[in-house]
């Protein structure tokens, strides 16, 4: 069902085994659905579980952060970058006006450094152990704002 708030607590793994993230113990992660706020086939799937609920489910690559897409990596010179301290691994936006994508540093070649564009996880499919801890439907305030109010309604 669209514009539902559903709460859910998650550990997502990689292929390899590995905890990639998890929701923090007594604090879940919350969305309104319909909103694009969650990859797209994680946020499937939770629409269609009950409160309580749990499972363990992979979601492919492209319902998830999407394929690699290698026109997103470009080599530029190191003097193009705001920063010269700078190592693998490192991200920050490039772009100009209100048009800004995030990059991540992912090769250093004398003054040849790799930016790549794709989200870190672009290509691999992701395993969540989710359950759904509640359901209700989206206030007609949290659905004009596009987030979720907590307790006593909008703070900001």
């Amino acid at each position: 069902m669209q514009n539902e708030v559903i709460s859910f607590d998650y550990v997502l793994t990689a292929k390899s085994g590995q905890v990639i993230d998890a929701s923090a113990k007594g604090r879940p992660l919350i969305f309104i659905s319909g909103l694009g706020q969650i990859i797209p086939g994680l946020e499937l799937i939770l629409q269609q579980m009950q409160p309580s609920e749990k499972k363990t489910v992979t979601i492919a690559a492209k319902e998830a952060y999407g394929l690699r897409d290698e026109s997103l990596v470009h080599k530029v010179d190191r003097s193009r970058l705001p920063n010269q301290e700078i190592k693998v691994g490192d991200m920050f936006e490039v772009g100009q006006g209100q048009d800004f994508t995030p990059v991540t540093i992912t090769a250093i070649n004398g003054d040849e450094i790799t930016l790549d564009g794709n989200h870190p996880l672009a290509g691999e499919d992701l395993t969540f152990a989710v359950e759904v801890v509640s359901k209700r439907l989206a206030t007609p305030e949290e659905l004009a704002h596009g987030h979720v109010h907590g307790a006593g309604g909008c703070h900001h």
